[in-house]
């Protein structure tokens, strides 16, 4: 079916609530025969997607820069995929992916959620579906500063228009299929 790119923290850090969503996440994608494609991570949220796809018998693609092997295991994908550079890591997953759902992380998690944000808006990146998976309200604070960037006159009305918020795993896998759906 699709193939969904899946952006999120490699941190262990993190508060292990985090972890069982996005496992779960990665049990319901391989559950509805779709595949994911990420940074191949076997640390933090990267890591508990994979896990969930591998449990439920799943495709994974991970997407790796050589010298990122030095900050971060790499999780045993079906399919690696090495690139030189960060730049050319998002490249391949853009490409590769009919949608995308960001789950809580960090500064890397924020720069792919604003570029595939960007792409999205100057038609770059046609209509895959963006969905932030919102576990224990983690991007609040970055929805309410956007729509405040967008009441100031920052962000145009359809910025806030190509992205959703959802709560649950069920609900963004159930919002990716339908605009998939509606797309094809």
């Amino acid at each position: 079916m699709a193939c969904i790119c899946v952006y999120g923290a490699a941190s262990d850090r993190i508060n292990k609530d985090y972890i069982q969503s996005v496992e779960h996440l990665g049990q319901l994608i391989a559950e509805h025969n779709h595949s994911i494609i990420y940074g191949a991570g076997a640390s933090g949220l990267m890591g508990a997607v994979a896990r969930g796809m591998t449990a439920a018998g799943g495709h994974v693609i991970g997407v790796t820069p050589h010298f990122m092997h030095k900050f971060e295991p790499v999780y045993g994908c079906t399919e690696i995929i090495d690139t030189e550079t960060m730049a050319e890591r998002k490249s391949v997953m853009e490409s590769r992916a009919d949608a995308f759902i960001v789950v809580p992380g960090g500064i890397g998690t924020f720069d792919e959620f604003f570029q595939i944000l960007t792409l999205k808006e100057l038609d770059q990146l046609g209509s895959k579906p963006i969905v932030l998976l919102n576990i224990d309200r983690y991007f609040d604070e970055l929805h309410t500063m956007m729509k405040a960037a967008h009441a100031k006159g920052f962000l145009r009305e359809k910025v806030m228009s190509l992205f959703a918020v959802c709560d649950t795993p069920e609900e963004a896998l159930s919002v990716i299929e339908a605009q998939l759906a509606a797309n094809a």
